[in-house]
């Protein structure tokens, strides 16, 4: 209040020494603006989808990095050692490393995380939690999940693509292993290993090659069924 009416003071003396007609003279109060505004959420990521290749250092490619997971990143385990399942339409000479971090669901703490090297072939790739105790998602928990990839013609030390996304580990039960076996997108992560393991060593099946399909197409990512499933990714031995 005090500090309008001494800018209006101020106003009006500026106006005498100027020889202005008070009559004419007219103050409107300066807006306030707030210090910190809102910034809108990036326009160019998607569910699964990660950043726009476009705005990174990574070559141009016609599909771009993708998790396999539902639309609402939520994704159900009955595993205590998930795996995870991404389209990287990249090669080994591609990038620099591949990184993958498994957090509590604050993201205060590691649970595990590891580097990697990609193969000769772009495709569908894998991430198994490894068979230790130290990994172990424990049930009725949900943690977060980030895969980062740094191209070789980056100059930064930041990330040029990210895709995260959530688990949570259910208990097994008799409903939920049926569930598992027909395919079906309740229990997704454990489904779509299911899936991918036997399409690995029995790429020909018709009956799983049609359920892997049906369960891409379920999360909008019917496109990527025609993409071959590479595998597990090439660990670094840190």
């Amino acid at each position: 209040m005090y500090k309008v009416q001494l800018q209006l003071v101020l106003a009006l003396i500026w106006a005498i020494e100027s020889g202005l007609p008070i009559a004419n003279f007219t103050y409107s109060p300066i807006q306030q603006i707030s210090k910190t505004p809102q910034t809108p959420p990036d326009p160019n990521t998607t569910p699964g989808g990660g950043l726009d290749p476009s705005n990174s250092s990574c070559k141009q490619t016609k599909q771009r990095l993708t998790a396999l997971i539902p639309p609402k990143n939520l994704g159900l385990t009955t595993s205590a050692r998930p795996t995870f399942w991404f389209y990287i339409p990249y090669i080994r000479e591609d990038i620099k490393r591949g990184e993958f971090v498994i957090l509590t669901q604050d993201e205060k703490t590691v649970i595990y995380e590891t580097t990697f090297q990609l193969s000769q072939t772009p495709g569908i790739v894998s991430i198994s939690v490894p068979l230790s105790s130290k990994y172990v998602l424990e049930e009725s928990k949900t943690y977060r999940w980030f895969l980062r990839i740094y191209c070789n013609k980056s100059i930064t030390d930041r990330a040029d693509l990210v895709v995260d996304g959530s688990v949570k580990r259910v208990e097994m039960t008799a409903e939920r292993e049926r569930l598992i076996n027909a395919a079906s997108p309740d229990i997704w992560y454990d489904s779509l290993t299911h899936l991918g393991d036997v399409l690995l060593t029995s790429p020909q099946d018709e009956k799983f090659k049609n359920h892997w399909n049906k369960l891409l197409e379920s999360i909008g990512r019917k496109e990527l069924s025609k993409e071959p499933l590479v595998g597990p990714v090439l660990i670094n031995n840190d």
